[in-house]
């Protein structure tokens, strides 16, 4: 089965591959606009057809024409490499991810060809330059999905978010759209301490990828739930230093399920980087 899969995954990525370059050049020999709209669709469709080669099962709750729209920040959990595949499989999106993932096999070309926004998280010194470049994203009616926690987790808990990144929607005065994302089942056995290291991917070093995903390959089904929280608009908060502090942990509570009453934000002592983690919901 694992054999099946891999041959399946491989031709698709190869395909796909190709077809996005020619498709990148058409857009440049053509002088076409939107370049990022048309190829958000094509990897949406590749994330589609992966995560059915991969049997994962995703149950989207609540507002689902919310991720049908352009120019929208989303914001989730972050829980596994799948994650990204999940999201990109019900939305158009380009990605923020750390720079390591460009050395990924395989999900690495994916990504770079799919115009993902890289953070360098040893760089301070880029945090303009990254902002701009979402902010461009954004205003080129883009969705772009953030995982602000900067890391993936066990599940048991949700880390603080990230307020830098935010900047971006603030700036741009965007949408943003919280979502959470909670894996219920492996194998038709609910998600547990004992089993949920098979699809959840944290703490570990990048070359542990391959194995892992080995190991993903042999799973018969997994199912995954996907909930749309009330959306976010920027508008409402200041843009600057105490607005993103609100703005992010306003973020974080809406993932979280929690209601939030978003506003003029205020000067906050506290920074959301500096919370202490919160278990996530169930």
């Amino acid at each position: 089965m694992r054999l099946a899969k891999l041959t399946a995954i491989v031709s698709l990525w190869g395909f796909f591959f190709c077809f996005i370059a020619l498709v990148h050049l058409w857009i440049s020999v053509l002088r076409m606009p939107r370049r990022w709209e048309i190829i958000t669709r094509l990897t949406r469709s590749l994330t589609f057809l992966l995560i059915n080669i991969l049997n994962v099962k995703v149950t989207v709750v609540g507002d689902a024409e919310k991720l049908e729209r352009g120019g929208y920040m989303i914001i989730s959990n972050h829980l596994s490499y799948l994650d990204g595949f999940v999201l990109g499989s019900i939305s158009s999106v380009v990605f923020v991810s750390k720079r390591e993932v460009k050395k990924w096999p395989v999900i690495g070309l994916w990504t770079i060809l799919g115009g993902s926004i890289f953070i360098n998280r040893q760089r301070k010194d880029q945090l303009p330059s990254l902002i701009a470049e979402i902010t461009r994203k954004l205003r080129d009616d883009v969705n772009v999905l953030l995982f602000p926690e900067g890391s993936s987790t066990n599940g048991e808990r949700m880390l603080p978010f990230q307020t830098a990144p935010l900047a971006a929607p603030l700036r741009n005065r965007s949408i943003i759209v919280p979502v959470t994302l909670t894996y219920k089942s492996v194998d038709d056995k609910p998600v547990s301490e004992a089993n949920r290291d098979l699809i959840y991917w944290y703490g570990e070093g990048d070359g542990d990828f391959l194995p892992h995903f080995w190991r993903l390959l042999s799973l018969r089904s997994i199912e995954v739930i996907v909930t749309i929280q009330p959306k976010i608009e920027c508008f409402r908060y200041e843009d600057n230093s105490a607005g993103r502090k609100k703005l992010a942990m306003d973020c974080y509570n809406r993932v979280l399920g929690r209601p939030v009453e978003t506003g003029p934000s205020r000067e906050e002592d506290e920074d959301t980087e500096g919370e202490s983690t919160t278990l996530l919901p169930s």
